[in-house]
């Protein structure tokens, strides 16, 4: 940023294919920004047309230079009229992918990606962030995907919902958090009875109960064994998710003095990282995530961030140190501080 513009807020264009998984990734780098610079965040909804047209031709397109980057403006639909030229523009998701490069080039400004590059390169991009690394000049690899999470008013939510369901002082809750298939990961009648005898056997050791939430990806099948199967008295509140919705997680992690997450959402694994909370990732039997997927998650645990734990195997502790998730997030903002430019 100039330095007659330093006083201004830096001027973030946000774009969300409209998936709550890319869009919040997106969401959280700003977030992360936000408490290093003073921002104005504009987001814009995009919905890609003629979509196996356009993958196909994109990245050709991209490589024409501001030509090509004018025509892959037109393969995709826009919510409202982008404001003005930003300082940054912000993306996750492949199917915004291309569009975060052409408008960078036809605006010549930073961009920056989260996630898989479908066919361009690392250096199509400002700045890459990946959570494996791709051997490619701007990528940067993150130690934790960025999230929203704002652990003190967690912790607030967290207190409020205890007053509200009568817990005890002192009186332990875990979070169980479960997805479903998807990622690698698959569950059968088997895996949800193993997943349920999980929860019975740690609630009798740790003389815990449970804040248990289902979600899309469980299925009305899954959760049928999970509430026959489990003792609707270790249960201290619950979400079955086919049945009646409900977003619950901010008040559940911080609720919650340890998180069980099943492994098959990357989303889920670092929102339950980011609460501080000790986290343990549940892997059913026969879970086969591609390389990329598996060596994220192994990093986590190298790093300590989370264990494992597969379902059927001796039961785990629970009482490790959670990391410090404003250091990640100081580490990640001082490279992309220096590879952007960017003036605080």
């Amino acid at each position: 940023m100039a330095e007659s513009d330093r006083r201004r807020p830096l001027q973030v264009l946000l774009l969300s294919d409209g998936l709550p998984g890319h869009g919040n990734q997106a969401r959280g780098l700003v977030n992360w920004l936000r408490s290093r610079y003073q921002l104005e965040c504009h987001e814009q909804e995009v919905r890609l047309r003629l979509r196996p047209l356009a993958r196909l031709l994109m990245p050709w397109l991209l490589r024409l230079g501001r030509p090509g980057a004018g025509l892959v403006r037109c393969f995709y639909r826009l919510d409202s009229t982008p404001v003005g030229v930003p300082d940054l523009i912000v993306s996750a998701g492949g199917n915004t992918s291309f569009l975060n490069v052409a408008l960078a080039r036809l605006k010549g400004v930073p961009n920056v990606f989260l996630g898989s590059k479908r066919r361009l390169r690392s250096d199509d991009f400002s700045a890459h962030l990946t959570l494996q690394p791709t051997g490619e000049p701007h990528n940067i690899v993150m130690e934790l995907v960025p999230t929203l999470t704002d652990v003190e008013a967690q912790r607030e939510a967290g207190d409020a919902l205890r007053r509200e369901l009568g817990v005890e002082a002192g009186e332990k809750l875990y979070a169980l958090v479960i997805g479903g298939n998807g990622a690698g990961f698959a569950y059968d009648e088997a895996s949800w009875q193993q997943l349920t005898r999980l929860a019975t056997e740690l609630a009798q050791r740790d003389r815990c109960r449970w804040l248990l939430t289902t979600s899309r990806r469980t299925g009305s099948a899954g959760e049928a064994v999970l509430r026959t199967s489990l003792d609707g008295q270790l249960l201290a509140a619950a979400v079955w998710w086919h049945e009646a919705p409900r977003k619950v997680m901010n008040a559940y992690l911080g609720a919650a003095d340890a998180v069980l997450v099943t492994a098959d959402s990357m989303s889920m694994i670092n929102e339950c990282i980011a609460s501080g909370k000790p986290t343990l990732l549940l892997e059913p039997p026969g879970a086969q995530p591609d390389a990329r997927y598996r060596g994220a998650l192994e990093r986590f645990v190298a790093a300590d961030y989370c264990r494992h734990h597969r379902l059927g195997e001796p039961l785990p502790a629970l009482g490790w140190q959670a990391p410090a998730n404003q250091a990640i997030r100081s580490r990640l903002l001082d490279v992309l501080e220096q590879q952007l430019a960017l003036d605080s």
